[in-house]
């Protein structure tokens, strides 16, 4: 029986070894793989806080370009405004000229509303020229709200002239 034992004794050391070996080897492979986990895990924090910086960079260099587009067009605007006050000084001008040869006469009624029609326009000239064109857009708005019968018949109107001049610059006479 001794014998017995012994082979019992050799076969449980045996397998107490490969318990043991397959510890460790376990042991390895999760520490292997934790470790796999951790690196891959910080790559793709890095990876994140990259591309987080770049699309930081684009959206400020989208901002400066709005920006300085909003700058253009708003230059472009005061400088529209500016042109649009001097031509309507410019035809204030020229009316009181009209108005002044014909203020002697049967025409003297209609001279001195042309008159008044000048000054209307130099001052509207002047609110032009003395306004910004954000205040002139502030005005705009106000006006559209405390009045929008009269500002949709107005975008009517002038959408229905725009439309006919189109068309009768566009035709080429051979319509018939």
């Amino acid at each position: 029986m001794a014998s017995n034992n012994e082979n019992i004794s050799s076969a449980a050391n045996a397998a107490h070894d490969a318990i043991t070996s397959a510890e460790a080897t376990v042991r390895s492979a999760f520490s292997s793989a934790e470790d796999t986990a951790k690196a891959a895990a910080d790559k793709a924090s890095s990876a994140y806080d990259s591309l987080k910086d770049k699309a930081g960079d684009y959206a400020e260099k989208a901002g400066d370009y709005a920006d300085k587009a909003g700058a253009k067009v708003k230059d472009a605007a005061t400088s529209g405004k500016d042109m649009a006050a001097d031509g309507l000084h410019n035809l204030a001008d020229a009316t009181r000229n009209v108005a002044g040869k014909y203020a002697d006469g049967k025409a003297k009624p209609v001279a001195d509303y042309a008159a008044k029609a000048a000054d209307g326009l130099d001052r509207f000239s002047g609110t032009l020229k003395n306004k910004s064109v954000d205040d002139l857009t502030s005005d705009a708005k106000g006006f559209v709200k405390e009045h929008p019968a009269i500002a949709v018949g107005a975008a009517a109107l002038i959408g229905f002239a725009l439309a006919r001049f189109l068309k009768s610059s566009g035709s080429d006479g051979r319509d018939a």
